[in-house]
């Protein structure tokens, strides 16, 4: 049967071929420095002979030392992209006003904003930035909406609005594939004059982006299966838990110690009897939290009165949660805390994770609107249900047991004059097997010094590669966009060195973007919402995927979904790797296997637990706060 499910991806290409165009370069011997802002190092051929090549500083403008040299597109995509942003950059220059455009002032800049509209809350803006289709072998750019809000202005409904993730009226945005297309084709056809007409350096000959996007051939991947108590299935979560039950039940009823102040006490309430349910669902429509994971709740007849909010306040109280815990093993703190950044949530996250004790948080705007705690007391219950100790579900694996590796970091900074440097250095791994079930959190890198830091990272991953590998006939490992690309080659040569030491089992490394500048409609559709789990690929390891979206036989849309996350296999030895197929659907399972909430699918676990980490460790280390038990084995960082 012919496939003819295709997704128009945000690229326009470079209409017909390149010209060649001019570089200044001299020989780079990868020690020394970056001699400035407006060099970079390039592999290049050494002469017009393709086979031999070595690495060159280059630049755009004649300086002593470098030498004038002309460039093939193809001597090096990645410098042919930088000379197309120069071109942009040129054009931008000398067609728009200052206040029309921004590129940043420090570091390698990949892409320019366009401004496009102002609003007193921040800019509608245009972002190019380049890239090379490997799929169709095209020059060209991504072109992309993005909403900046200036800085000092609050976060507020209104800014969710232009945001586009809200409608007009206030509500979740159904129509945001339909807006976001509107405001890029909107955008691109308004500035035609600086996307067309692009002269590269030292070029006499014009390009111009196309004013068609690119559509590619589309696929859907396999629908995730979710595992229950006694291994009966469902493809949904809540269902499956009402109807059969967690897959690992909680070995004691969960006895929770409720802390809050004087006058939250009633909010309190609200929330206990919340998680206790009713049968005829008639106020929460919960069920409760014996009906759905079926087992008891507790509660402490003496609750914590916190007299503030602040350190001192929540330190006492990890003190007296500490010592009824002596007697009561299995009482699990709930705070009640109000909104906003000084509401103490970092301070008690950051104490009682420091002792290993995980928490369960619920602010009071979403305890006093009825109906927001009617969307949320299914997923606050699960979080207690997890933090307790207990398994939900896991997903139904469509390969071997395999290790999946998710590795983030979390640096903490100081400002030295204008710039804020690195003070210390904070790498960790969270792991789950390929059904999405938790394993462990643990430390991989922790220094003040760089070359300390890439020493360690290499070292603790090696060795927890080779401990994997006994256990496991695949392991994979997922690293965040949050990682540098220098961590990123050391987690690779830790990976090679790994597969040549143990070559009964097959390793990969998956980079997984959810911050890229992608975006994709499927115009077989009025929504324009691509199929949930659409597949698009890129070129040679290198994948759109959507976690989310409609369902090809009930195409509704009632709900925001948000867009395509980009996927780059890095290479392992040749024969000890995974084949492609197996590493998208591991990932797009895992997507199901997030125990956050009940219909939390949007991301990887093994990316998505990384990012819950890496925040609050930022957050602590920007407080001065203390850094938690990160190897506790339950989850307290849902």
């Amino acid at each position: 049967m012919k496939n003819d499910y295709r997704v128009q991806i945000n690229f326009l290409p470079v209409d017909g071929p390149l010209p060649p165009f001019r570089v200044y370069r001299k020989p780079c011997t990868g020690s020394e420095a970056r001699p400035s802002t407006d060099v970079a190092a390039y592999s290049l051929p050494v002469s017009s002979e393709m086979e031999e090549r070595q690495f060159y500083w280059v630049r755009f403008t004649p300086a002593e030392g470098y030498h004038e040299h002309h460039i093939h597109a193809s001597d090096n995509n990645n410098l042919t992209k930088w000379a197309i942003l120069h071109a942009i950059q040129t054009a931008v220059h000398a067609k728009l006003k200052p206040s029309e455009y921004h590129i940043p002032a420090k570091g390698f800049v990949d892409s320019i904003r366009l401004l496009m509209v102002e609003h007193p809350e921040g800019f509608e803006q245009l972002e190019v930035q380049p890239y090379f289709l490997r799929e169709t072998q095209q020059f060209g750019c991504l072109a992309d909406f993005h909403f900046k809000v200036k800085g000092g202005v609050a976060f507020s409904r209104r800014i969710q609005q232009l945001s586009l993730s809200l409608n007009r009226a206030g509500k979740r945005n159904v129509d945001y594939y339909l807006d976001r297309d509107g405001k890029i084709r909107t955008f691109t056809t308004a500035r035609r004059d600086v996307l067309s007409g692009l002269l590269l350096p030292g070029s006499t000959t014009p390009i111009s982006l196309g004013r068609e996007f690119v559509s590619l051939p589309a696929r859907t991947l396999g629908a995730k299966t979710y595992v229950f108590a006694g291994g009966k299935t469902s493809r949904s979560q809540f269902s499956g838990l009402r109807d059969h039950g967690p897959l690992e039940p909680l070995s004691a009823a969960p006895h929770l110690l409720f802390l809050f102040r004087e006058q939250d006490r009633q909010a309190a309430r609200i929330l206990a009897a919340a998680l206790k349910g009713t049968k005829g669902k008639e106020r929460f429509n919960f069920p409760g939290f014996q009906a759905l994971f079926k087992s008891d709740l507790s509660y402490d007849a003496k609750p914590i009165i916190l007299s503030d909010l602040n350190k001192p306040s929540m330190e006492l109280a990890v003190q007296e949660v500490q010592r009824r815990r002596l007697t009561t093993p299995n009482a699990l703190p709930v705070l009640v805390l109000p909104q906003g950044d000084d509401n103490g949530y970092l301070a008690h996250k950051a104490g009682f994770a420091n002792v290993g004790i995980a928490t369960q948080v619920c602010t009071l705007p979403v305890i006093q609107d009825e109906a927001a705690l009617k969307w949320a007391i299914g997923n606050i219950a699960l979080q207690i249900f997890c933090k307790a100790g207990g398994q939900p579900w896991k997903v139904r694996p469509t390969t071997e047991p395999t290790l999946i590796v998710g590795i983030s970091q979390s640096h903490r900074l100081k400002a030295v004059g204008d710039d804020r440097v690195v003070e210390k250095y904070f790498a960790f791994t969270v792991m789950t097997d390929n059904s999405g079930l938790f394993q462990k959190i643990q430390v991989l890198g922790d220094a003040t010094q760089h070359e300390d830091y890439r020493r360690q990272l290499t070292t603790n991953l090696e060795a927890l590669l080779g401990e994997a590998s006994s256990q496991f006939k695949r392991v994979v490992v997922h690293t965040s966009f949050k990682l540098k690309r220098k961590e990123i080659d050391a987690i690779e040569q830790s990976v090679r060195r790994a597969a040549g030491a143990n070559k009964a089992c097959r390793f990969a490394v998956v980079k997984v973007n959810q911050h890229s500048r992608f975006f994709g409609v499927n115009r077989g559709v009025n929504s324009l919402v691509p199929n949930e789990a659409t597949c698009v690929r890129l070129g040679q390891g290198e994948y759109l995927v959507w976690f989310e979206g409609i369902n090809p036989d009930k195409p509704t849309v009632g709900k925001l979904f948000p867009g395509p996350t980009h996927l780059d296999f890095l290479r392992v030895p040749d024969g000890q790797g995974i084949r492609d197929d197996e590493l998208l659907q591991d990932i797009i399972n895992l997507s199901g296997a997030n125990w956050r909430g009940l219909n939390a699918k949007n991301s990887p676990v093994s990316v998505f637990y990384c990012h819950l980490v890496a925040d609050m460790v930022h957050d602590f280390h920007a407080e001065n706060l203390p850094l938690p038990q990160v190897e506790v084995i339950r989850p307290w960082f849902l």
